[in-house]
C-alpha cells in the first residue's frame, strides 16, 4: 500500500499573522525547523518536534494527534511566496536549503521551489512546482533540463490530463474544501478529486481547505496525499 504523504505549503503572511515576525531570516529559520522536524538551539543543537505518525484509515497516518499539539512532519515543503520578487525569493529558498543541510544532513522534508526556476538552479534542487501555464512555457522553451520532478497545479480533469502529457510528476488538485484563500469560490469537492485521480496515472494530492476535520474525506479517495498551509504555518507556537 502506498504511503499517504503530506505537503506543507508555505505562506509568509500566515506566518506573520501567527507570530508577528516579519523578517525573512526568522521565516527561513521557521521553515527549516518545519522541514527538519525539530528546532535549532544555539550551537546547532536541536530537540525533536512534537510530530507523530498515528495510523489512520486503512493504515494511513493521520498526521495529527492531540498529544502536546503534535503534528506530523511534512514529507514535502513547497515554498510558495507570491508576494516576494525573484531576488528575495531566491534568497529565502537558498537560506532554507542551507539551513536544512546544516541541521538535518538530508533527513528533512523534500524542499520544492514554487514557480521560481532560478531558486532551483542556484541550490541544485532537482524539483519544482509550477502552474500549468508555466509548465507549457518551459516545455516549449526547453528550460527544464536537469529538473527531475515537476509538480503541477490543476483545476480540472482536462488540465490534469494535459499536465501528465507534458511530463508532470505529480499534481495538486483543488480547491477541494472551502478555504479563506479562495473566498467566494465554491469548492470542487472530493468527487472532483476522485475524478482527477482516475483520469491520470501520476500521484494526485488534494489541496484547499485541508484540516484534521476534512482529512478523513480525503483518505476515502485515491489521492496520494494532501497539501496543508495554515495547519503547518500555525506550528510557530510549538516551535518556540
Amino acid at each position: 500500500m502506498s504511503t499517504f504523504k503530506y505537503i506543507a505549503v508555505s505562506n509568509r503572511e500566515l506566518f506573520q499573522e501567527f507570530c508577528g515576525k516579519r523578517d525573512l531570516e526568522s521565516y527561513a529559520g521557521f521553515l527549516a525547523w518545519l522541514a527538519c522536524g525539530f528546532f535549532a538551539e544555539e550551537g546547532g543543537q536541536g530537540q525533536p518536534m512534537g510530530f507523530c505518525a498515528e495510523e489512520g484509515v486503512e493504515g494511513r497516518p493521520t498526521g495529527f494527534c492531540a498529544e502536546e499539539g503534535g503534528k506530523r512532519r511534512p514529507d514535502i515543503l513547497t515554498v510558495r511566496e507570491k508576494e516576494l520578487d525573484e531576488g528575495a525569493y531566491v534568497e529565502l529558498f537558498s537560506n532554507v536549503w542551507e539551513k536544512c543541510r546544516s541541521l538535518a544532513s538530508g533527513h528533512h522534508a523534500l524542499l520544492t521551489p514554487h514557480t521560481c526556476l532560478a531558486a532551483a538552479r542556484k541550490t541544485g534542487c532537482p524539483r519544482i512546482h509550477l502552474p500549468l501555464r508555466l509548465l507549457r512555457e518551459h516545455r516549449e522553451a526547453g528550460t527544464l533540463a536537469g529538473i527531475e520532478e515537476v509538480g503541477v497545479s490543476v483545476h480540472s480533469v482536462e488540465e490534469a490530463r494535459e499536465a501528465e502529457q507534458l511530463g508532470a510528476s505529480y499534481l495538486t488538485a483543488g480547491h477541494i474544501f472551502r478555504t479563506d484563500c479562495k473566498r467566494g469560490a465554491p469548492p470542487r469537492g472530493t468527487a472532483f478529486l476522485e475524478e482527477v485521480c482516475e483520469s491520470v496515472e501520476i500521484p494526485v494530492y488534494a489541496i484547499g481547505g485541508i484540516h484534521p476535520e476534512t482529512l478523513p474525506e480525503v483518505f476515502q479517495t485515491r489521492a496520494a496525499g494532501a497539501c496543508m498551509m495554515s495547519e503547518y504555518m500555525g506550528c510557530w507556537e510549538i516551535s518556540r
